[in-house]
C-alpha cells in the first residue's frame, strides 16, 4: 500500500485508505470535525479537500493517531496553520502531541493566574476589615416597614407579616422593604438581610445582571436576570441566576412577572 507513503494524500489515496482499514465516510467526517457530507463534497471531483483536513487525515493514515473528539472545533487559518506546521517541525511533535502540549501550557498558566488573583482576594479581604480610618455612621432617623420575606433559593410562597424599623434614610417614591430568607444570593446578600427595592411595571426587561423580584404561580424569588444558549435549541433564553454557584439557575415560566429591581442591602437597621 505505497499510497500510504505519499507526502500529501489524492482524494483517491484516502478512499482507498478508508476501504483497506475498514473505516466509514462518517467516521472520518467526525476526525475532520464535519459531517459526512462535507465529507463527500470533498472527495468529489469538482471539490479540494482543504488544508487542513488533509494535514489530519495524512496524519491518520501515517501515524495512527487518536481520534480528535467529536465536541472539538479546529478553526484555524492558512497563516496559524503555517506557524503550527513548523513548530510541529521543530519540535518533532504530532498534531495531536502539539495540541497536548499547547492545552497543558495553557492550563498552567491558567492555574498561575488564579493563584495570584486568590492572593490579591484575600490581600483586599483582610485590607477591607482592618480599620484605618474612624467615620461616624449615619443616624437611623427614618421610619420603613418590612412588607414581608422574598425567598433567596427556590421560588416560595412570600411572608407577608410587617414589621417596622428604623433606617438611615427615607424610603424615595416606589421604594419598598423586604427580608431576604434564603442562602442563593450570598456573600452578597447574605440570609436573614434586608433589602431596599424599587416596584418595577415599565417594560423593557431590565439589563442584564440585574438582581430582580421575580414571581410566578410557583411563587417569588430574587435572583440576578441573566441570559443564555439552550442547548437543545440553539437560542438564547433569560433565566434567573443565583450568586451563590451551590444553587441552580431558575428558568421563568410563561406568566411570569419582574415586579421589583433590587436597590440595596442595609448594612444596619433596629426594630422601631
Amino acid at each position: 500500500m505505497m499510497y500510504y507513503q505519499r507526502m500529501t494524500p489524492t482524494k483517491e489515496d484516502i478512499k482507498k485508505w478508508l476501504k483497506a482499514s475498514g473505516k466509514s465516510r462518517e467516521w472520518l467526517a467526525e476526525q475532520c470535525g464535519v459531517d459526512k457530507r462535507t465529507l463527500n463534497n470533498w472527495l468529489s471531483v469538482s471539490r479540494e479537500v482543504p488544508s487542513k483536513a488533509l494535514l489530519i487525515i495524512q496524519r491518520l493514515m501515517t501515524e495512527k493517531i487518536s481520534p480528535i473528539p467529536p465536541q472539538v472545533e479546529i478553526d484555524f487559518t492558512d497563516e496559524e496553520w503555517e506557524v503550527i506546521s513548523a513548530a510541529m517541525t521543530a519540535t518533532q511533535q504530532t498534531f495531536m502531541e502539539f495540541i497536548n502540549s499547547a492545552f497543558r501550557n495553557a492550563l498552567k498558566d491558567f492555574a498561575d493566574i488564579a493563584l495570584q488573583n486568590a492572593a490579591k482576594e484575600k490581600e483586599a479581604t483582610r485590607k477591607k476589615f482592618t480599620t484605618v480610618e474612624t467615620f461616624t455612621a449615619s443616624p437611623l432617623e427614618a421610619q420603613g416597614r418590612i412588607i414581608g420575606n422574598i425567598a433567596a433559593g427556590n421560588l416560595a410562597d412570600g411572608d407577608t407579616i410587617p414589621q417596622d424599623i428604623w433606617l438611615y434614610r427615607e424610603l424615595e417614591k416606589g421604594e419598598y422593604l423586604l427580608r431576604v430568607n434564603g442562602h442563593s444570593m450570598e456573600p452578597s446578600i447574605p440570609d436573614g438581610s434586608v433589602v431596599i427595592m424599587k416596584k418595577y411595571t415599565i417594560p423593557p426587561i431590565p439589563k442584564l445582571g440585574t438582581i430582580v423580584q421575580y414571581h410566578d404561580e410557583r411563587g417569588v424569588t430574587l435572583k440576578k436576570l441573566v441570559r443564555r444558549k439552550n442547548p437543545e435549541t440553539g437560542k438564547m433564553e433569560y433565566v434567573l441566576h443565583p450568586i451563590n454557584p451551590d444553587f441552580g439557575d431558575i428558568e421563568p415560566m410563561d406568566g411570569g412577572k419582574i415586579s421589583g429591581i433590587y436597590v440595596e442591602t442595609l448594612d444596619r437597621w433596629e426594630k422601631a
